[in-house]
This record gives structure tokens, C-alpha cells and sequence, in this order.
């Protein structure tokens, strides 16, 4: 298993992982899929690292992207925009090690927290993100794509 960042030649993969993943989630709307599935295409991923090279962490087994956690610098706090994981690969900590990865490379930037948001209905990541330390500090109704949300922090300690 290699945790690395995100480099050009990554972008199809990436995108057909994200698409493969957000198309087959049944808590999130229509409109939210496709919009989603737009805004991280091949295109936009390679316009993404340029503004800023850390905002995409990949995992990879045998040249294979299983993983993938996008995420924006905002003011010396991280956004985690997104974590995914291949279905075949859940079961190996790979989420873990996409979030120590993203904790270090935080720390480095001099960033305090990182936060986060979740589907209401999203139980496994809910509790995914809460066993890695992060905390649920607001339930946000009828908001992005008119759905509810839990907003999430885990504070760095820098």
C-alpha cells in the first residue's frame, strides 16, 4: 500500500473511481451525484492540484488507486471534501491511512483542525470519522442538494 499525493497522470483513474462510488450511493440525491461527479472529473482534478499539489491523496495497491480523499486549505484549517474507498478494499485501514496522511500534511501547513461534512443518514462514515478522532459539533438541515448534514472537526495539535 502507497499513501502519496495526487500527480497528473492519476486524473482518469481517479475519476472513474469517483464516479463508480458517489453513482452507487443511495443517500445522496440525483442532483447531487451529478453535480458531484462533474465538479471531480478528470479535468477539474488536474485544475485542483494546480492551485493547490496537496488537495488529492491517493492510495494505491499494485499500481491500482483504491483510495482517494480530496480536500481545500481554508484559512489554516483543512476541508475534507471527500473520502473514498473501493468497495473491494474497506477492510483494509485504508481510510485510516488516508487520514494520518492528511493529518501530517495539515500539521505541516500549520493547519489547527480539520473539518468536515457528513450525510445525516451516513452512518458508516459517521462513525468511520468519529473512531479516527473527529467530532460532531452541528446537524445542518435541508442544506447542500436540500439534504441534511452533520458538520464534523477533529483539532491537530500543532
Amino acid at each position: 500500500m502507497n499513501i502519496r499525493f495526487f500527480e497528473e497522470n492519476d486524473a482518469k483513474q481517479v475519476e472513474e473511481l469517483f464516479k463508480e462510488i458517489i453513482g452507487n450511493l443511495t443517500y445522496y440525491n440525483a442532483l447531487a451525484k451529478e453535480h458531484e461527479i462533474d465538479r471531480y472529473s478528470s479535468k477539474n482534478l488536474i485544475e485542483k492540484i494546480k492551485e493547490d499539489p496537496k488537495s488529492i491523496i491517493i492510495a494505491e495497491c499494485d499500481k491500482e488507486i483504491v483510495g482517494v480523499c480530496f480536500n481545500r486549505f481554508d484559512d489554516f484549517t483543512i476541508w475534507l471534501e471527500w473520502i473514498l474507498i473501493k468497495s473491494s478494499n474497506r477492510q483494509e485501514k485504508i481510510g485510516t491511512k488516508l487520514i494520518d496522511f492528511l493529518e501530517r500534511a495539515s500539521v505541516e501547513r500549520k493547519c489547527h483542525k480539520i473539518w468536515c461534512d457528513c450525510r445525516t443518514s451516513n452512518t458508516i462514515s459517521k462513525e468511520f470519522l468519529q473512531s479516527v478522532g473527529f467530532k460532531i459539533i452541528a446537524t445542518v438541515e435541508n442544506h447542500w442538494y436540500q439534504q441534511d448534514f452533520v458538520l464534523l472537526q477533529k483539532f491537530l495539535y500543532v
